[in-house]
């Protein structure tokens, strides 16, 4: 190939990292932002909501479980948009409809109806998810893509406490009917900053080459060279398969279980349901599994405030060794971290040193959820079916996770002791370290597509034939 020629992953590796990247990260960072303060955005309401009559015992069953498999749905359907319709359309897409249907919500005339638009609304944030990682993934070079991806979980970590100091504004003085109508009107921010920072948003060149579109990917490429003031050295070398077959099309679903490609995607699944059913458990039962096992209310509450800072450790040193350090083996050592403090919940009784390692516990997990879920999913599945592999792989963590809760129920009916469900989570964590060390790429320091090559033996493997059909 002539030396003033580039493919289009090696034009987007060659920018110097510059203002466009943490624009980007900025961007799509704000957006994704409002992913974290919706998590907790209907356990807050329900005091309120029940207040005045709209939910009873069993409809507030109803009002936290149907958006949550709602969220689990709108990860698959990420996959079949974004990898068919783009990343940018996909994105835009999720912002509008996010703060439309939150909107909708502040203005519901029964809860009926707020949970249908609740449902709507979890569904779209359940793409968003998806696509917000996979988006900003295929812009950043390789040697910064771990730090990005970590900010990025740090952005998202950031709108759990913000979502519960607005509460903490609003809600203990404002009329029970209305005060909750503005914790969901307050999304409507993403939307309307949206529609000015478009600019900063272009379509996925990496995205358009894997479709065919290689003269649009071209004009992405060739506007951010001059944008941060790279020579443009001309139009990127088309495949040649493309030239012979003109536009390709979407690889179907079947290309995740190719010979290529099947054992990325299992490895994908299966870190996503051990690290999402662990997630939920510490999240959704750490309080009152305190609680059962002893320690006071007002002790439960405090060790669960310093556990929850590593929500913000987590990211932070994800942030610092991410890009430093082999991917693979950090989520390997964190597993096992993780794994640890959890078993030693079972040796320690109530005091410091408990929160010491629950602070610990919670740390390591958020690193995972920045290392692991942000950065090492997307980058080892290939761009024609990025979007599909993770969102099916979060649906399966989402659905395992959304079913924990009885398995939890169950488990402390029959007796076992509180602290015998972190167990359990740990071991999840232990499984994970030891699947991602036998099966796990080493992804640190390269592309994309470097990895996505070193799947198969030769380009007519499974992902690389499925991604070169033509559409019919």
């Amino acid at each position: 190939m002539n030396q003033q020629v580039l493919e289009i992953s090696d034009r987007l590796e060659r920018l110097p990292l510059s203002r466009f990247h943490y624009a980007m990260l900025a961007v799509v960072g704000l957006m994704m932002f409002f992913d974290g303060y919706d998590l907790l955005m209907s356990g807050l309401a329900i005091p309120s909501l029940r207040q005045i009559g709209w939910l009873n015992a069993s409809t507030t069953s109803t009002f936290l479980s149907v958006p949550l498999i709602s969220a689990a749905f709108g990860s698959v359907a990420a996959g079949f948009i974004g990898d068919k319709l783009g990343r940018k359309k996909l994105f835009n897409i999720n912002v509008i409809g996010y703060s439309a249907l939150s909107v909708c919500c502040g203005f519901a005339w029964n809860g009926d109806v707020l949970i249908v638009f609740r449902a709507l609304t979890m569904f779209v944030l359940g793409m968003q998810v998806v696509t917000g990682y996979s988006y900003l993934n295929e812009f950043m070079p390789a040697a910064y893509r771990g730090r990005f991806q970590a900010a990025i979980a740090l952005i998202v970590n950031a709108g759990l406490p913000c979502g519960a100091v607005f509460a903490r504004l609003v809600l203990p003085d404002t009329d029970p009917h209305m005060g909750w109508r503005y914790l969901f009107l307050v999304s409507l921010i993403p939307g309307i900053a949206l529609l000015f920072l478009q600019r900063y948003l272009p379509e996925s060149p990496r995205w358009l080459d894997s479709v065919g579109r290689e003269k649009d990917a071209d004009k992405v490429v060739a506007a951010l060279e001059r944008r941060v003031g790279v020579k443009t050295l001309g139009p990127s070398t088309p495949r040649n398969a493309r030239k012979e077959m003109g536009r390709t099309a979407v690889p179907g679903w079947s290309a995740l279980l190719g010979s290529g490609l099947r054992s990325r995607f299992l490895l994908a699944v299966f870190f996503e349901v051990g690290h999402l059913v662990a997630l939920t458990v510490m999240v959704s039962w750490l309080p009152s599994l305190l609680a059962a096992s002893g320690m006071s209310l007002s002790g439960s509450l405090t060790f669960t405030a310093v556990s929850f800072a590593g929500g913000f450790a987590g990211p932070l040193i994800a942030i610092f060794i991410s890009d430093r350090f082999e991917r693979k083996w950090s989520i390997v050592g964190a597993s096992l971290f993780a794994a640890g403090c959890a078993f030693a919940y079972g040796f320690l009784e109530s005091g410091p040193l408990v929160m010491v390692v629950g602070f610990a516990l919670v740390s390591a997990i958020f690193f995972l959820s920045s290392v692991g879920m942000a950065a090492y999913v997307p980058e080892i599945l290939p761009t024609g079916v990025r979007l599909r592999g993770m969102g099916a792989s979060v649906f399966c963590g989402r659905i395992a996770s959304a079913a924990s809760p009885f398995v939890v129920a169950i488990l402390l009916s029959r007796g076992f002791h509180p602290f015998a469900v972190v167990v359990c989570a740990g071991s999840l964590y232990l499984l994970t370290a030891i699947v991602v060390a036998v099966y796990g790429p080493k992804t640190r320091g390269r592309t994309l597509e470097e990895l996505e090559a070193e799947m198969s033996q030769s380009p007519e493997a499974d992902v690389r034939t499925a991604s070169q059909k033509v559409v019919g």
